[in-house]
């Protein structure tokens, strides 16, 4: 078993909230639908059943903040056949 370093910053606390996010590039964006995995103050990770593509700006929404967060897509894993884990950083 090897060693690897770990490159966050803050520290992540698992929640589970419902997430809702947009395409901030879209002149009218239709909102997706998604679960939180964890968050720290940086960014989050979110499960949904759509394919998110790296660089990607959209903004998410949960019932912990007022308004909407600018993100960036940071990466994207697929967990089964229709859902995928994505890790965004806070803009």
């Amino acid at each position: 078993m090897g060693t690897y370093k770990i490159k966050r910053r803050n520290k992540r606390i698992n929640v589970n909230l419902p997430v809702t996010y947009v395409y901030a590039d879209e002149s009218k964006p239709s909102p997706n639908d998604g679960t939180t995995f964890d968050i720290c103050q940086s960014g989050m990770s979110f499960y949904t059943n759509t394919p998110l593509k790296e660089g990607l700006n959209i903004e998410v929404q949960t019932n912990i903040w007022r308004s909407p967060k600018k993100c960036v897509i940071k990466w994207q894993s697929r967990k089964s056949h229709s859902t995928f884990k994505v890790g965004v950083s806070f803009r």
